[in-house]
């Protein structure tokens, strides 16, 4: 667990059912998705880009997202899709989906059910 510059501990998690045989990476962000955690977020990401080829993100408990939460998705999804990855995002909270909306990139980012 790491915690941000406000004192809040975030948190990216890899669900036990991440399976490396399968290549799929199933993470789970359950804090908020931010300027102030986006650099941390993105480093435990980075992690786990050269290990799996499947990736689903569930965000559905996030409560907080702003302009940098919606670019690192973004940039996420460019990155896996130059590697010819697969990148899901499988349930989304109703902040989230309040900002695809508003910024109008839900034709950008794989909405879609888990596998």
């Amino acid at each position: 667990m790491t915690i941000n510059r406000l004192g809040r501990a975030m948190a990216l998690k890899k669900e036990q059912i991440s399976n490396k045989t399968q290549g799929l990476c199933k993470l789970v962000i359950d804090q908020e998705l931010t300027i102030y955690t986006i650099e941390t977020l993105k480093q435990g990401l980075s992690e786990e880009i050269d290990l799996y080829d499947k990736f689903e993100l569930n965000l559905a408990s996030v409560e907080e997202i702003d302009s940098a939460g919606i670019q690192l998705l973004l940039a996420l999804r460019d990155e896996l899709v130059s590697r010819k990855k697969t990148f899901i995002l499988t349930a989304l909270s109703s902040a989230v989906t309040e900002l695809i909306d508003l910024y109008a990139v839900s034709d950008r980012l794989n909405i879609g059910d888990a596998a």
